[in-house]
């Protein structure tokens, strides 16, 4: 469809009925079906060249060498890398780099690790012998989860410069390592929607690969994160709903990636964590072989039967899926004062409000000390406590919050977790 299409004759995206995916639904890129693959590459002897599958033949010859890749387990796409590189072995996995460029290599092994172990237990049984990444140099700006060999620019992981705030390298290894499920083993349905459950659940993946193996600060950070991209790069007077993003309007990439995956990571919240999983594990293993591509609207109805109160599933799917909202915490009156019972309580008195729109259950929390030291300042930090409660409020409800606590609080927020997408997160903490 998009051949021959360029800025001068650009046309108007297609419209897709409401019920464009009942029936069979195409794939949305590569073939309908996976495939068994062959691939025969000769180059210089001295070059590692890697497709997707095993290497089961190498031969050199007057200088020039040729070697054989097979699929083990079908594939949808495959790919061709090659280079002059180090390589770094795992837990069946490897990492294929430039011997210069060995700085994150430790940390984007642990990711890629994690990801084979624990994308495996979470969705569904990795079928492929080997999980790799293969380094090409920065003429190009990306990275690419082909199924096994994962192609991954110089400026995408293994130059980045280091972030206290957002652990790159692991990122970006996590997510590519996420598209051998999602957009690997299930291939999601073309039209509207369907990048979302690739490139969102990618992100979701790597949310909980965070947690897994950095710890929930780690996690809490790369949630803000993507929060805060979505909060700065959507479209507010454009955006559409989830089931209706297409990738043709401004904004619309934001919404795939950053705030689908806050969606997928809110719906888990939602429903538990352990049923979200068997749902998910459940639905993955339905369309790993269909000609019937799922988009988010077979993803919602496959997992309805796993939550366990399907009215509140149903008004959770109503608002993040098939509407636009985005609650907007706002904090008011906020005092602090000890309590007279001789036991060194204090209580804390505000008033909260939602000044955007949406209703989700939140905690308020009150707080001292660090919660997540780093640096000199873990051994020098006093023990950090908390006491909270949960509110829910509606588009411009207001209530009134008691907090009691056994020590002096330092500061009130809102959602202390990172469980709850939403506008102003850095202004819904008052510090006394």
């Amino acid at each position: 469809e998009s051949i021959g299409v360029t800025e001068e004759n650009k046309y108007d995206s297609k419209e897709y009925p409401d019920d464009f995916y009942e029936g069979v639904t195409g794939a949305a890129f590569g073939p309908d079906a996976p495939q068994t693959t062959r691939v025969r590459i000769t180059a210089p002897e001295r070059y590692t060249m890697n497709s997707v599958g095993v290497l089961t033949e190498s031969v050199v010859t007057n200088g020039r060498r040729t070697v054989t890749w097979e699929s083990d387990h079908p594939f949808d796409t495959f790919n061709v890398v090659g280079g002059l590189w180090a390589v770094r072995r795992g837990q069946g996995t490897a990492i294929f780099f430039h011997p210069e460029h060995h700085y994150h290599i430790d940390e984007m092994l642990v990711a890629l690790d994690g990801a084979r172990r624990y994308y495996s237990e979470w969705f569904h049984p990795f079928p492929w012998q080997e999980l790799k990444v293969s380094e090409f140099p920065a003429e190009a700006n990306y990275a690419q989860g082909f199924a096994t060999n994962i192609t991954f620019s110089e400026s995408m992981g293994f130059l980045v410069k280091e972030n206290p705030k957002v652990n790159a390298p692991f990122l970006v290894t996590a997510h590519e390592a996420a598209h051998q499920w999602w957009g690997g083993l299930l291939m999601p349905g073309e039209g509207p929607n369907g990048n979302i459950l690739s490139e969102g659940t990618a992100h979701f993946s790597t949310m909980l690969l965070f947690e897994e193996l950095r710890g929930t600060g780690q996690r809490i950070e790369f949630s803000k994160w993507l929060e805060d991209r979505y909060n700065r790069r959507r479209v507010v007077n454009s955006e559409r709903e989830l089931v209706k993003i297409d990738g043709s309007r401004k904004g619309d990439t934001t919404v795939i990636y950053d705030k689908g995956s806050w969606v997928f990571w809110m719906l888990m919240q939602h429903m538990d964590r352990e049923s979200n999983l068997e749902g998910i594990r459940s639905f993955i293993s339905h369309y790993i072989e269909d000609r019937d591509h799922p988009v988010l609207q077979d993803f919602v109805a496959h997992l309805r039967p796993f939550s366990t109160d399907p009215t509140a599933f149903d008004d959770f799917v109503d608002q993040w899926f098939f509407d636009v909202v985005l609650p907007e915490y706002v904090l008011s009156s906020v005092a602090r004062e000890p309590v007279d019972n001789g036991g060194g309580s204090w209580e804390v008195r505000l008033d909260v409000r939602n000044g955007g729109t949406g209703l989700m259950p939140v905690e308020i929390a009150v707080e001292r000390g660090l919660r997540f030291p780093v640096g000199e300042a873990s051994s020098e930090s006093e023990p950090f406590r908390d006491a909270r409660v949960t509110v829910e409020l509606g588009a411009g409800e207001s209530q009134e919050v008691r907090v009691l606590c056994d020590f002096e609080p330092q500061r009130v927020l809102v959602d202390p977790d990172a469980k709850v997408l939403q506008r102003g997160r850095k202004f819904a903490i008052h510090r006394f």
